[in-house]
Formats: structure tokens, sequence, C-alpha cells
């Protein structure tokens, strides 16, 4: 979620409603009144009928700087606001995949270089998901949204290790549910580097 927020405080009074909240996420009113009811988002329960919450403008950015780093604190629940019931909900997620790591220091791109050493210099897609322990489709939305840089040859979308290694160390720390092989990785590092 991308929020420009000098255009929010200039659009914005400091004090937000509900309803402005709601439109700022681009949530539904429903979610927007579980996360204040629930101090997701600080906010003041005045006890009136209309306009009952109250929200200052550093508030909800608090909210949305915790949101970016991944807070699980701030992640409302999987499938609660869903608009159909799911007949086959998702397994619930094993605790360990959202721990959320700092970005890594320097010298973690060396530490990568030497760890995938074996591996080809130009990745395909497959290539990519088998290295890191995610989803193929995962990984084609990752590399469409351009986070991972690759180029079209001969009709096939190529990657590099390289440009592996970038995304590794400029964002995928902030990837809330890891893939196991991330977090092992991760892991691996912080163990040996501490």
């Amino acid at each position: 979620m991308t929020i420009d927020r000098e255009a929010i405080r200039k659009s914005y009074p400091n004090v937000l409603s509900l309803e402005k909240v709601r439109r700022i996420l681009g949530i539904s009113k429903r979610k927007a009144a579980w996360m204040l009811q629930n101090g997701i988002i600080k906010c003041e329960n005045t006890g009136k009928k209309t306009r009952q919450y109250r929200v200052k403008l550093n508030d909800l950015f608090r909210y949305l700087d915790k949101y970016e780093q991944g807070d699980p604190s701030v992640m409302t629940p999987v499938g609660k606001f869903n608009a159909k019931k799911v007949k086959h909900p998702r397994p619930p997620q094993k605790a360990h995949n959202t721990i959320i790591f700092a970005k890594p220091p320097d010298d973690f791109r060396l530490w990568l270089e030497d760890e995938w050493y074996a591996e080809s210099d130009l990745l395909l897609t497959q290539d990519i998901a088998r290295i890191t322990g995610y989803e193929h489709h995962t990984v084609q939305r990752w590399i469409k949204e351009k986070r991972i840089r690759s180029v079209w040859t001969q009709n096939l979308l190529i990657s590099s290790k390289t440009w592996l290694i970038d995304f590794y160390c400029e964002e995928a720390y902030t990837i809330i549910r890891k893939s196991d092989a991330h977090i092992d990785i991760m892991k691996r590092y912080y163990e040996i580097n501490n």
C-alpha cells in the first residue's frame, strides 16, 4: 500500500473521520471500523452515533509505517473481510513464516554471491522459484511489477543471479509471509554473522 503522505496532508484535516480513513486506505467501511475498534489504528471513540471515531493524521501515518514494515500487529486476519464465504479456507500459515528481518547489511550481497555460486548466472522464472522457495506465479508477479529485473530474449523471460541478489538485498526482507527457503537463508546468514 503506497500512499502519498504529502498529498494526504494537503487534502485532509489533522483529525479524520472513519469515512476519511476508509477513503485514504481504500478499504471497506466495515474493515475500517474493525481496525479502529480493535486498536489497529489509534483513535478516539466519542461515543456518538455519527462520527463516532476521530483519528489523528499522525496516528494513521504510524499505522502505515508499521504496515509497510510488515509488522504483524497491524495485519487483519486472512479472509475476515472477503465479500464471499470461502468454501475451503486456506490452512493457517506456520507462525515462523511471518518472521520479519531488518534490511540486511551491505555484506549480505557478498554472502549471497558465495551461497549461490553454483547457480547459473542467467535464470528463468522457474529457476528463481526453485532457489527462493516461492511459487512460480509469485515470481512472475514480482517480475511483472519490476521488483525483480528481467529481459525478453528469444521468447524467454530471463533474469540474472545478480538481479535476484539485488531483490534479496533491497526489497525481499519486507515480504511478510516468507518461504521456508527464504527464512532458512536469512537465519543462516544471521547465525554466521552474529
